[in-house]
């Protein structure tokens, strides 16, 4: 069984260097899941947003363009390395109404009733008490205020991540190993739990799924393996690195369609509202 202990600080921060050299320098590359969160969330000009785990900037970037110069959108991250990034994508389109803070989301440094959405893209996967998180989170919305938590569906419902994996332990002659700690949440019904114990009103859960076109399959396995496996491909000679490109390669192809390939992406949604 996968120990699914809590991810912090020092895991990001070792990981920031990889994500900041492969992060966009003004808008995202791929702005789906972002734009989905803003519609399911109904976020509105004019309105206070808290993005937690906002690393590079995603979705703050484009919660903030969606917010027509009125309101802000605070991105909040554990590690501020990435957020120095996020700051530079910010001005390098003009973006004024992006705040910035480093902060665990177990422990806010916010007032409470503070703002009126709170949006978390990925993040909540990686404190070992979730429920504890989501509590903080109800502390710092306004009455009436609302959170949407996006995360990972099954591993096995998202090839973006299983095929490069798989592809490296079969060219390694490695064991693929258990469902990496990301997909922890991806069972239907914990989000729901979650938010429930949190004491959120109006609790739902969605399920999100689209195919994510990729323009350069090249740059985006270099992009993944920068990301997730830096410290493996950094001992690799210039050609092992080349071979081990072109098996990915080919491990993609059932994904293409009419010379293009589609990933399929599964994602859960689960949404809480402040009443009072």
């Amino acid at each position: 069984m996968q120990d699914y202990h809590q991810v912090g600080r020092d895991h990001w921060k070792r990981r920031s260097d990889a994500w900041v050299a492969t992060a966009p320098t003004g808008l995202s590359t791929d702005d789906t899941l972002n734009q989905l969160i803003i519609q399911n969330l109904n976020i509105k000009a004019g309105e206070n947003v808290l993005d937690l785990g906002s690393g590079t900037g995603d979705p703050a970037i484009t919660i903030g363009l969606s917010l027509d110069e009125s309101g802000t959108v605070t991105a909040c991250d554990l590690t501020p390395e990435m957020l120095v990034t996020a700051r530079s994508r910010a001005n390098h389109i003009g973006l004024s109404v992006v705040r910035f803070a480093a902060a665990d989301m177990k422990d806010l440094a916010f007032a409470d009733n503070s703002f009126d959405c709170v949006t978390c893209r990925f993040g909540l996967m990686f404190p070992e008490d979730k429920v504890s998180a989501a509590k903080e989170v109800r502390r710092v919305l306004k009455p009436g205020g609302r959170v949407g938590y996006m995360v990972w569906g099954p591993y096995e419902e998202n090839p973006s991540f299983f095929v490069i994996r798989r592809a490296i332990a079969q060219a390694l002659g490695n064991v693929e190993g258990p469902p990496p700690h990301r997909h922890n949440l991806g069972a239907p019904g914990l989000l729901l739990n979650i938010l429930n114990a949190a004491a959120f009103d109006g609790v739902e859960e969605r399920e999100v799924r689209y195919k994510r076109p990729v323009e350069d399959l090249g740059s985006y396995i270099r992009r993944a393996l920068a990301r997730g496996y830096s410290d493996m491909i950094d001992r690799m000679t210039n050609t092992e690195l080349e071979t081990l490109i072109n098996k990915i390669h080919v491990a993609f192809e059932p994904y293409r369609e009419k010379g293009k390939v589609f990933m399929p992406n599964s994602t859960r949604l689960g949404i809480g509202w402040k009443t009072f």
